[in-house]
């Protein structure tokens, strides 16, 4: 599957170059077009290679911050002299050299807070979070399947509540934009293939699903159980009726992707068969039926 909003969203956080003269600089400038050119025309006039950054620049804000890796092994210039030759741009009001160089590995010297929509976030290694979830299931079983399911229940009421209060979205715009969301945070591709709105039923499946990626073709079961949740969770907190979500597919099992199917809880259905894979959520109303393209799969 190709496309450029297929390529992997590479984070500059560290670079690995043996050999070559890496830095990392934070630069402020002002909020005006032509800013990026002056800056980027300065750092080329010198040999010096960007290799990787950041911009930050909010509307109606007078300034923004640019982040950037830079490769310098074919300039003369040290960092710092760099960084001089920048602050005499008339629309650069600040800049540092930032970087932190243990050995051939430059690591992002800025902060330890990192803000999605204003909110702060971490990033975790997928094979780590696997790590964490494969001791959850040999110590407890199905006791810690269902532990995941109440943890991520509660992670998708929140997320869906805070799409409600800060943004105004409700039903089917509330549910597309948290999973676009959380295509954009990583956390997997998806794509709504049935949508029926008169029966009540949805299956939506998942590309590259986080929780089930470190065990890619290593299980005989769905393994979802905090997704399962979160996506109780989301439907619970943006509608009004008990559905059944079972996960029947998963690429733990060798399938090619997850597959969520939801349907309107009956009176016989079990409400909280969490570590079976069965679970409620709530609805009163599905989401449109688009299929957006699937994030990147891992290969």
């Amino acid at each position: 599957m190709g496309g450029l909003n297929n390529r992997p969203r590479i984070i500059p956080c560290a670079i690995y170059a043996p050999g070559k003269r890496i830095t990392q600089l934070v630069i402020e400038g002002k909020n005006v077009p032509g800013v990026l050119a002056k800056i980027a025309s300065k750092i080329a006039e010198h040999k010096v290679n960007i290799l990787s950054g950041m911009i930050t620049a909010e509307p109606g804000k007078d300034t923004g911050i640019l982040t950037l890796f830079l490769d310098l092994t074919d300039s003369k210039l040290k960092p710092e002299e760099l960084v001089e030759e920048l602050k005499a741009l008339d629309v650069v009001l600040n800049a540092e050299v930032i970087v932190k160089k243990f050995g051939d590995i430059a690591i992002d010297g800025t902060t330890y807070t990192t803000l999605f929509l204003g909110e702060r976030i971490v990033m975790l290694d997928v094979d780590d979070v696997g790590a964490m979830f494969d001791w959850l299931d040999k110590t407890f079983g199905s006791g810690g399947h269902a532990i995941l399911f109440d943890m991520g229940e509660a992670v998708g009421r929140e997320s869906a509540k805070k799409l409600k209060e800060s943004y105004g979205l409700k039903g089917c715009d509330l549910i597309e934009a948290f999973l676009a969301l959380h295509i954009a945070a990583g956390w997997f591709g998806y794509e709504v293939v049935e949508c029926d709105e008169e029966e009540l039923r949805f299956v939506i499946r998942l590309h590259g699903n986080f929780e089930c990626t470190p065990f890619i073709g290593k299980r005989d079961r769905p393994v979802s159980h905090l997704i399962r949740g979160v996506l109780a969770g989301v439907f619970k907190e943006a509608y009004g009726r008990d559905f059944r979500v079972r996960e029947v597919k998963c690429i733990a099992k060798g399938d090619e992707y997850c597959e969520f199917i939801i349907e309107q809880a009956t009176k016989h259905s079990q409400p909280y068969e969490k570590a079976q894979g069965d679970v409620a959520v709530s609805t009163t109303r599905p989401y449109r039926s688009e299929k957006p393209a699937p994030g990147p799969r891992p290969s």
